[in-house]
């Protein structure tokens, strides 16, 4: 596999604008986990636009900030991917490449984890938007998140 160096292709593509200003976070807050995952409600998050067959995709270009909620008992075969910067034909025939929904109910009934919240989260990722990505979208998901009694996120970029 052939890997593009973005930042120099970003660069040679737009010679007369500034360099981007890529986010750095050297000040990111440890929290430790307060209980074992045993007795923890874990939710998931994934940046790979999925979405349910019956809720509208994500827009193609970037900065989507919108966030789809999926429910817990969602049916693999269910879910659609709607992002257009990542090769996904892989997470076609198994979304659980960037979804995995199928493993969290599998680690819930195995007792691994304690619970999975009725809704799962996902959004799509090249949000170049910083402000208002910090200020609007993660406020309302950590609300959601906080509304479900979620403890614990399982993050998976795509």
């Amino acid at each position: 596999m052939k890997y593009v160096k973005y930042v120099d292709v970003t660069r040679a593509m737009f010679p007369d604008q500034p360099p981007y200003q890529w986010t750095e976070n050297v000040s990111a807050p440890w929290t430790p986990i307060t209980k074992p995952l045993s007795e923890s409600r874990v939710a998931l998050i994934s940046s790979g636009g999925v979405y349910r067959k019956d809720q509208p995709p994500f827009k193609p270009d970037k900065n989507d900030l919108t966030f789809r909620e999926i429910p817990a008992d969602t049916d693999a075969g269910d879910l659609r991917i709607s992002h257009d910067h990542y090769d996904h034909s892989d997470a076609e025939k198994d979304v659980n490449c960037v979804f995995p929904i199928e493993r969290m109910r599998e680690l819930a009934a195995d007792g691994f984890i304690g619970s999975l919240p009725e809704v799962h989260f996902t959004f799509m990722g090249r949000i170049f938007r910083k402000t208002q990505l910090l200020n609007e979208m993660i406020p309302g998901l950590i609300a959601r998140l906080k509304a479900l009694g979620v403890d614990l996120a399982f993050l998976v970029p795509a």
